[in-house]
């Protein structure tokens, strides 16, 4: 169940008559005894363990407020030097408090009440009004409990208090078996409750949630079968959980029907259909089925992610007793081995799998991993730009924002239960079995979701084959598969339903004969932002430390990733030489630069393996990856053209200047108007090299033909001494919002006086913060940016520039208000930008506020 599905309201408890609807027309969403309430703002927050917090008296005025998603150990990231064995060591881990006081209306008296975190890290003892609730302790995967009997309607105050324990050492209470993925290199320890929280109102007759974790429900499954693509139609089919939760036997047995409206993203009915009656007895579940066609469908795929809104209503008697909103996406897949004719196939049309591999914790610097859900869709945009469709999430099932995101903005996903590497046995391995399963429960519904991954290495026969069978038993119409990453074991291959490389190998040509082979895991190689090349000031290239694993300059990172994503292009499945006819998928590791375990072991405060930084500013290498992955004409210069006269050892600047092409016929490369040279044959497939070319200030140009025709040009200016600072202000359509959650982000370039940034700049800026409120309060928190292989720099009022520019962040508190920054650097003009936080509508401690996206292709 999707986030901006949960709208549906509470107005009345009373009945209300089902309404027929025809196609096109457009839907207004029943009225039901259901209702969602956002419960992520005005939460209350103490880091360390306190005596007597879950009794509902207790004092929490003094206590930090804060909105969830909540990262506990945000201010501590990105501060120390990053080690390979162990990760950032330098972040809180223990126990914290949160404590959220509410109240329910007292007409929704007689419901039943749940809650669903969808997750939080490492475990959490959950207690209502003083009592114990329910105990989440995975650390990865949505948990739900049913509140009901301990709720209180009315004027009556509730108290939700959770004891949160991040420490990598915990171990599950009633076995006394660590987690294997509860470890701080290959899953980042951002502690908390560090993903979204809701609370369910339903009525006695309801549809189940998709928490099989803590619930044991497993909600609603869509699905559609008798496709025709070239037809535009298909039959959807709906499954639904269904509790008859009264307990009165003075009332009958129900007879319940289940009802589906499909709508499309403008609000109009695209298909409506019923199921049968059935009896659901009290105490009760059953699943309900309805099937359908739907007629002028959009198909969802990377290209056209198109989405549909699917209401599911429950009627007894006529009398609505329950609905529900799911949004989802239709989609054809086959997964095929062979050459020529193999891999993935959505729609009936070949997709080449291209993209990245990423940490599920998806963090950024300073902020951690509780954000908004525009900056989700911030960076699956700059994804979709970079012109791939492709995202292997690493270790842990992903975050459900990011999954949702996906849906949104067409990227395919590999999505695994959670494991550290190696294989994990005896109660272990069931920890992750149960973490798959209720993966696959939570996530069934979105069509960005191709792949299940059972293990991040090889898992033994047996378990392959219980984790198809998982697959088979609660995904089994989804058009989606199970493999896992670097598969040897004979009988795990044989089960396995796609198989997984990392750097390419080892390669089986029978496998491929069979199922797609995917690479996850590539370059795995670490290259920071800051250094343009060996030519460039302030650094002259990057300065290998006597642990540092990498030894690389913005230019040779990138230069190095055109050779390894050549290496798989130019042996993708579709190619009909045998030899040459491999990978249904590319992933170069990572997109974004990590808090992970790290090889730059003396210089670095992050794993600097992405494509863009950890505040999304990208490098050489994103450029790269567009130019690569575009399926039209592309051309980047690869640097800059700001150089000094001469070096510092007196000699004149002269270098290679690297041009990275797609789909040209040849690049003739300009200095200053004037012709240098034109190459019709590249290396490795994308690269044109140009040799002793002498800086001259002015401009450089290259140009890209296809048959004499001009197809594709890049230009770079020199630019003039620093000036000025420049600011650029992010923030979701509509402006920040108060909901203690929301961010802003702020760009700071310092430029010439033609504006043109200065792209050697890496020098202190200052900034101030005047956040004005009610009341006196603030509407703002100053989060900061970092720099890279600078410790300490998160969170301060001031940061250097790196290549011209960094990126800072400051989240929203629940009061609105006016945010004044200025930027400033003795000798530069300063900057200064004004905004405003909104209020949000907060009763009793809920919210019904939608969410904020970026993306268009969300249904309404």
């Amino acid at each position: 169940m999707t986030s901006t599905a949960r709208l549906l309201s509470i107005a009345s408890i009373l009945l209300a008559t089902t309404p027929l609807w025809s196609a096109d027309a457009k839907f207004t969403p029943p009225v039901s005894p259901r209702t969602t309430y956002n419960f992520n703002a005005n939460w209350k927050f103490t880091k360390g363990d306190v005596p007597a917090a879950q009794d509902p008296s207790f004092d929490d005025s003094k206590w930090e407020t804060v909105s969830t998603p909540h990262t506990m150990n945000d201010v501590d990231s990105f501060r120390v030097i990053i080690d390979h064995s162990g990760g950032d060591r330098g972040t809180y881990k223990g126990i914290s408090w949160y404590r959220k006081h509410f109240k329910l209306p007292a007409e929704a008296a007689g419901s039943k009440v749940f809650i669903e975190f969808e997750g939080m890290r490492q475990a959490g003892e959950i207690y209502l009004n003083g009592r114990p609730f329910g105990l989440s302790e995975n650390g990865v995967t949505a948990y739900g409990i049913d509140l009901t009997s301990g709720m209180q309607f009315g004027d009556h105050d509730n108290v939700i208090s959770v004891r949160v324990d991040n420490t990598t050492t915990y171990h599950e209470r009633a076995t006394d078996v660590p987690f294997r993925w509860n470890a701080n290199d290959f899953n980042p320890d951002f502690g908390g409750i560090n993903r979204r929280v809701w609370l369910h109102v339903t009525g006695k007759i309801y549809q189940t949630l998709p928490l099989y974790y803590g619930l044991g429900t497993t909600g609603t499954y869509i699905y559609c079968s008798n496709f025709s693509i070239a037809g535009h139609s298909c039959d959807v089919t709906v499954e639904s959980q269904v509790h008859n939760a009264t307990a009165d036997r003075k009332i009958p047995d129900s007879k319940v029907t289940l009802s589906v409206t499909v709508v499309d993203k403008g609000g109009n009915v695209r298909a409506t259909f019923t199921g049968a009656e059935v009896d659901v007895p009290q105490g009760a579940k059953t699943v309900l089925t309805a099937t359908g066609p739907l007629t002028n469908a959009k198909f969802w795929s990377p290209d056209e992610p198109n989405l549909y809104d699917v209401y599911t209503t429950l009627s007894v008697d006529g009398k609505i007793v329950d609905a529900t909103k799911i949004t989802t996406g239709f989609r054809k897949t086959e997964f095929k081995g062979g050459v020529g004719t193999g891999g993935v196939y959505i729609n009936d049309k070949f997709v080449y799998l291209k993209g990245f591999a990423e940490r599920t914790a998806d963090e950024w610097a300073g902020v951690g991993v509780g954000y908004p859900e525009w900056m989700h869709d911030f960076t699956a945009q700059m994804i979709r730009d970079d012109h791939a469709n492709y995202m292997r999430w690493m270790h842990v099932t992903p975050q459900k924002e990011d999954v949702e995101s996906y849906d949104r903005m067409g990227i395919v996903e590999i999505a695994p239960a959670a494991d550290k590497e190696e294989d994990g046995m005896g109660r272990q391995w069931d920890q992750r079995a149960e973490v798959m399963r209720d993966s696959i429960i939570y996530l069934r519904n979105n069509p960005s979701i191709l792949f299940w991954e059972a293990g991040n290495t090889g898992v033994t026969g047996p378990q392959m084959q219980q984790m198809v069978a998982l697959r088979k038993e609660f995904d089994p119409h989804g058009g989606r598969v199970m493999g896992c990453r670097s598969i040897r074991e004979p009988g795990a291959v044989a089960a396995a339903e796609w198989w997984g490389t990392m750097l390419s190998g080892p390669y089986n040509t029978d496998i491929r004969d069979r199922e797609p082979i995917i690479e996850t895991e590539d370059f795995r190689d670490e290259g920071a932002r800051r250094f343009w090349d060996n030519y460039s000031p302030p650094y002259y290239g990057f300065k290998k430390g006597p642990t540092d694993t990498w030894n690389y300059n913005s230019e040779t990172f990138a230069l190095a990733q055109i050779k390894r994503y050549w290496n798989f292009y130019s042996n993708r499945i579709s190619n009909t030489d045998p030899e040459h006819s491999k990978f249904a998928a590319y992933a170069s590791i990572y997109f974004t630069d990590e808090n992970a375990d790290g090889r730059q072991d003396s210089s670095e405060v992050a794993r600097v393996s992405g494509k863009v930084d950890a505040v999304r500013l990208p490098k050489e290498v994103y450029f790269v990856e567009r130019v690569m992955q575009n399926e039209k004409p592309d051309i980047h210069i690869i640097g800059h053209w700001s150089y000094p006269p001469t070096q510092p050892d007196g000699t004149k600047t002269v270098k290679t200047m690297n041009v990275v092409a797609n789909n040209v016929d040849g690049v003739e490369l300009f200095v200053n108007g004037v012709s240098k040279s034109k190459l019709t044959t590249p290396e490795n497939g994308y690269l044109y090299a140009f040799p002793d070319i002498p800086f001259a200030p002015g401009t450089i140009k290259a140009v890209g033909y296809q048959a004499k025709a001009v197809v594709a040009t890049h230009e770079l200016r020199t630019a003039g001494p620093p000036a000025a600072i420049k600011l650029t202000l992010h923030t979701a359509p509509g402006g920040m919002r108060a909901d203690g959650g929301d961010f802003a982000l702020i760009d700071f370039e310092v430029v010439d006086a033609k504006g043109e940034r200065c792209p050697t700049d890496d020098a202190r800026v200052d900034f101030t913060m005047d956040a004005a409120g009610t009341a006196g309060s603030s509407p703002a928190n100053w989060r900061g940016g970092y720099n890279s292989g600078k410790t300490g720099t998160t969170n301060n009022l001031y940061l250097n520039t790196e290549d011209g520019i960094n990126r800072v962040a400051i989240r929203s508190t629940l009061t609105a208000g006016t945010i004044k920054v200025t930027a400033t650097r003795d000798g530069l003009k300063s900057a200064t930008v004004t905004f405003t936080s909104s209020p949000i509508t907060i009763t009793d401690g809920l919210s019904q506020e939608a969410q904020v996206t970026l993306s268009p292709n969300a249904a309404k």
